[in-house]
């Protein structure tokens, strides 16, 4: 063997120093360290994916629900169509609303539902009686919303019921109770007035 390859040789077979395997177990620890810490990043960017496909989704259904609020109210103030015998239409924003009667006339009590138009479906809001007081506020779940208020009564008694605007006092709509014409409706866009 020639003295160099001994030499190389030798330098192989001799115990390394303690600065270099200190040196690989830290190497080692922190090649460690590096392979968590790009696990964490992967497991965070996953989170992150999920959560702007959430906010994607709920985006899509607060503009969805917008739509459906807006919608009925604006194409109804937009052209509200005329009152009749039994619907008495608001050509107004009506604010806390109520319904009233002429209260030196006898009458029975007219008991009143209160609903929420949506696109495809009226949902109920409330159920409400008009009591011998003569009047009542009508319950709004939802500002700028068009709500449809169907009354009826018992028969027997003629008096006209007036949707009133509580802010101004002003009749909005009246539609006439008669003996047989017991039952019917109010169409208005509410708000309420706190």
């Amino acid at each position: 063997m020639s003295p160099f390859a001994s030499l190389v040789f030798a330098a192989f077979l001799l115990p390394q120093s303690a600065d270099e395997s200190s040196l690989r177990v830290e190497n080692d620890r922190l090649r460690s360290r590096l392979s968590q810490l790009e696990k964490r990043l992967d497991d965070r960017d996953d989170a992150m994916a999920d959560v702007g496909r959430r906010l994607t989704a709920m985006a899509a259904e607060v503009t969805e629900v917008r739509e459906r609020l807006v919608a009925p109210a604006a194409v109804f103030m937009a052209a509200p169509p005329p009152s009749s015998d039994i619907v008495g239409v608001a050509q107004t924003v009506v604010f806390a609303p109520r319904v009233e009667v002429d209260s030196g006339r006898r009458r029975d009590i007219v008991f009143l539902r209160v609903k929420r138009v949506e696109p495809g479906r009226l949902q109920p809001v409330a159920e409400v009686e008009l009591g011998n007081d003569g009047t009542v506020a009508l319950p709004l779940d939802q500002n700028g919303a068009l709500y449809v208020v169907e009354w009826s009564t018992s028969e027997g008694h003629t008096y006209d019921l007036m949707l009133r605007d509580g802010a101004s006092g002003q009749a909005v709509a009246t539609v006439p109770v008669r003996p047989l014409v017991s039952q019917g409706r109010f169409v208005f866009v509410g708000y309420r007035f706190e």
